[in-house]
């Protein structure tokens, strides 16, 4: 049985969350990443098939960059970014009749996949998302080693048009408190064009 002191701890513990996340919704065009103040807004991404909000610093990668991060054979089809580099989301396309469409199917895929990739890898998120219009998105959040630096990566899978949109974003490790919320919250402001 618990005390009452315990109750009031996670009482003050819920508002604390909650109070987080209320000062750091981006629908209000502005959030608290890393102590600094960040500003958002709807950007129509890729050619004009989805909208999303994110950071208003988020462009579109500049070609002479691409090499400093990806094979440029490989590169994502999209990549924003912001100044100086560090942060950035990518997205391409599959457009194969034989990719599965079941959602539930593509996450139990995904994450077989990733774990034979690195079989250490944890999990901090692995889950499905549904948005307000009701699109489902296969998400999943974990540490990675980059060229022996400690990032981020979210990962997300969800169909435009019939075609299967992976996506990812990638932020330092250390600033992960403040992104995977604000990450979520932008997966779920995708909205189809």
């Amino acid at each position: 049985m618990e005390s009452h002191a315990e109750d009031i701890i996670k009482i003050i513990n819920n508002d604390k969350k909650r109070q987080e996340l209320q000062k750091n919704d981006i629908t209000k065009g502005y959030a608290e990443v890393f102590y600094d103040n960040v500003t958002f807004e709807r950007k129509i991404l890729c050619n004009g098939e989805f909208s999303m909000i994110m950071p208003t610093a988020f462009d579109v990668i500049k070609s002479e960059y691409i090499a400093l991060k990806w094979d440029t054979e490989n590169s994502p089809e999209f990549i924003y970014t912001n100044e100086t580099l560090d942060i950035n989301m990518t997205f391409s396309f599959c457009s194969d009749e034989h990719i599965e469409t079941d959602i539930s199917k593509i996450q139990k895929s995904m994450e077989k996949n990733i774990k034979e990739i690195n079989e250490n890898i944890t999990f901090i998120e692995n889950d499905i998302l549904e948005t307000k219009e009701g699109l489902l998105i296969s998400h999943f959040s974990f540490p990675l080693y980059i060229q022996k630096q400690k990032i981020l990566e979210v990962l997300f899978l969800f169909f435009v048009n019939h075609k299967c949109t992976v996506a990812t974003f990638h932020c330092p490790y250390s600033q992960k408190r403040d992104w995977l919320n604000i990450t979520k919250q932008m997966i779920l402001s995708i909205q189809l064009e």
